[in-house]
């Protein structure tokens, strides 16, 4: 009888009856759900594990010598930087992801947030809740519910792979001039798209809103500091629907605070959940939500067959289509 490789899953996670019916046809599907690397170092080895699937579990250089049947990595989802990549890329392992499957998720996300923030929504709502609304008449209203249209502003991209691409057609729909900054996406895609390729600096001091989706990494780690944030407008807003560690989350709080920027919308924090004593929390022109940007229904649905598809090439000795790590492999000799 033929032995079925294991496909191990670091934590619990949701996956359709289709791709749970697809990966236990080809292999041995594992729900490890472990407190710590030591119990699922074991776990991979007692299965022999061909492919782990992690969210956030990290996955470290340790992990990997200590499991030599190891020949992959799926990440349940778009950020990779739980995943050490320079060692598996020395190790020869592949690294895959479920780039694009949650974009149309995470863009809508944003413009939700966006259109929150240029409408005054929850400032109105609480306005009306709290009986504060006692005249119809519109000069009756404070000035600080005076919501802005988005036609004719200017949205800034940092980032413009699948989400950030997504985002950049969304604005283009309600009249939005669209600047991008990303360095390794060619001049043509972004022209292609309606959008200006610009630089960092161009971007933070001429748009109207700043949004970011690019992946967490040594040269992101905190690229948006103080002297990024001081160059926006006063009027301006800041969206993160990425990782809180490109922001850095002091700077971000004193910007807010002392109104170097009008506002911010967060779906991503330095550390997750946020504590109690967060200022974070105590900012009324702050809109914050539990990292759920990527997570709408039909997003996981999405991110649930695209990491069992990555999976089942894995394990058929075929390289995966969202491989986050071609260049090194590549460059340290192996097949891509």
């Amino acid at each position: 009888m033929e032995v079925k490789p294991s496909i191990v899953f670091a934590e619990s996670v949701y996956m359709t009856e289709e791709a749970i019916k697809r990966l236990s046809n080809a292999a041995k599907v594992v729900w490890a759900e472990c407190e710590s690397e030591k119990e699922l170092i074991e776990t991979l080895n007692r299965e022999k594990a061909k492919v782990v699937v992690s969210e956030y579990f990290p996955i470290t250089a340790r992990l990997m010598d200590s499991v030599p049947s190891l020949r992959g990595v799926v990440v349940y989802g778009v950020g990779y930087d739980h995943i050490d990549i320079e060692a598996a890329s020395e190790r020869g392992i592949y690294v895959a992801n479920a780039r694009g499957a949650n974009a149309e998720s995470v863009a809508e996300h944003v413009f939700t947030m966006i259109l929150a923030l240029s409408r005054k929504i929850f400032q109105a709502h609480s306005f009306v809740k709290e009986g504060k609304w006692r005249k119809r008449e519109e000069s009756s209203l404070p000035k600080s519910l005076t919501p802005s249209d988005l036609k004719g502003k200017t949205i800034g991209i940092i980032g413009f792979g699948a989400i950030g691409s997504r985002v950049g057609a969304i604005a283009k729909c309600f009249g939005m001039r669209v600047l991008v900054y990303d360095p390794y996406v060619p001049v043509e895609k972004v022209k292609n798209a309606g959008a200006e390729q610009v630089s960092l600096e161009t971007l933070m001091k001429s748009s109207d809103y700043v949004t970011l989706h690019c992946v967490l990494s040594d040269e992101t780690r905190g690229m948006i500091g103080e002297r990024e944030l001081k160059l926006m407008k006063p009027t301006a807003y800041l969206i993160n629907a990425s990782r809180g560690g490109v922001i850095v989350e002091e700077a971000l709080i004193r910007a807010l605070r002392e109104n170097w920027i009008a506002g911010a919308g967060l779906d991503v924090f330095a550390e997750e959940p946020l504590k109690p004593g967060n200022p974070l929390l105590r900012m009324d022109n702050v809109i914050l939500s539990p990292h759920i940007a990527g997570g709408s229904r039909e997003a996981l649905d999405n991110v649930s067959l695209t990491v069992c598809e990555e999976a089942l090439r894995i394990i058929r000795d075929e390289v995966p289509v969202n491989l986050v790590n071609r260049r090194q492999l590549k460059t340290k000799g192996y097949r891509v």
